[in-house]
Order: structure tokens, then sequence, then C-alpha cells
């Protein structure tokens, strides 16, 4: 009868609304991870120039290190370039450091991101100790840079992007009912 109908009704409002809602703390959530996943990356960097600096660790054993202390996602990216190592030789370092670049969507790298990480990985592969150290300081600024512009937008949109998906969902379940 009338009662079901409303129930339903009800139902479907509150199913709506959950789904706007959901897209809008989605897109936060993915601006939140943005900043974990480039703070992991830098975090990773850093590691690296530092065993650079001190020990001059071969690319292999440097990879391997990083992979194992780098904070989530970039430790996968990390692990993928050091078991890519096995096919240096019909690829240079920085193609398969590009390789793995792309095979972690996890990373959310904007595509000025993808270029600074993409150029560093031509650069450790091309230099010697100190042309790396350079190019990770260089790479570390950029990406500095990078980190401070997505923790604005999370700070920013993180807000907003809930509010505006909850009102998406409450106007149209006003619009429905």
């Amino acid at each position: 009868g009338k009662g079901e109908v409303a129930v339903l009704k009800l139902a479907g409002a509150l199913i709506l609304m959950a789904g706007a809602s959901s897209i809008g703390f989605g897109a936060a959530a993915q601006l939140r991870a943005r900043v974990t996943s480039l703070r992991a990356l830098i975090g990773g960097l850093e590691l690296m120039e530092r065993e650079l600096s001190f020990r001059l660790t071969p690319m292999p054993d440097l990879l391997a290190v990083v992979a194992k202390r780098a904070q989530a996602p970039a430790c996968y990216f990390f692990a993928r370039c050091r078991d890519s190592l096995d096919r240096l030789g019909e690829k240079s370092l920085g193609e398969l450091w590009r390789e793995a670049l792309d095979a972690e969507p996890d990373l959310l790298l904007s595509g000025e991101e993808t270029l600074v990480l993409a150029g560093l990985g031509e650069g450790l592969g091309r230099y010697d100790g100190d042309g790396q150290r350079e190019a990770l300081e260089s790479a570390l600024a950029e990406l500095a840079r990078c980190l401070k512009r997505a923790e604005e937008d999370r700070n920013r949109l993180g807000r907003m992007y809930g509010v505006l998906g909850m009102g998406a969902g409450a106007l149209t379940v006003i619009l429905l009912l």
C-alpha cells in the first residue's frame, strides 16, 4: 500500500544521498592519498640521496634498500624498479624506471610529477655519483613544490568535495520526491 511506497521512496532517497556523498568523499580521499604518495616518494628519494652521499651504494642495492624502507605506495615503485634491473642492458635504467612509474597507478602522479620522476630516472642511469645526487636534489626540490600544491588542494578542495557530494545528493532527493 501507500506505506510500502513511502518506505521504498525513503530507501531510494537514502541510497541516492549516500551515493552522491560517497562520490564527494571519494574525491576528497583521492586528494589525501596524493599527498601521502608524494610524501612517500620524497622520503624514498631522500633515502636514495643519503645512501649515494655517504656510501656510494650501487643501484641494485640502493633500490633494494629504498624498496624495503620507503612508505607505501612508493615502496612498490622502488621494488618494481629493483625487480626490473635484470633487464638492464636490453633497456636503459631510465626506460626501466619509466616503465615502473607507468605501472604504479597508486602513486596518483600528475603529468608534471611524472615528468620530474621520468627525468630523474634518466639522470640516475647516466651520471656518476655527483651527477646522480644533483639529479636527486633537483627532483626533490620540484617534488617538494608539487607536494605543497597537493597539500593546498587537499586543504582547500577536500572539504568542499564532501559538501558538494552531500549537496548534490540532497538536491537529487528533493527533485525526485
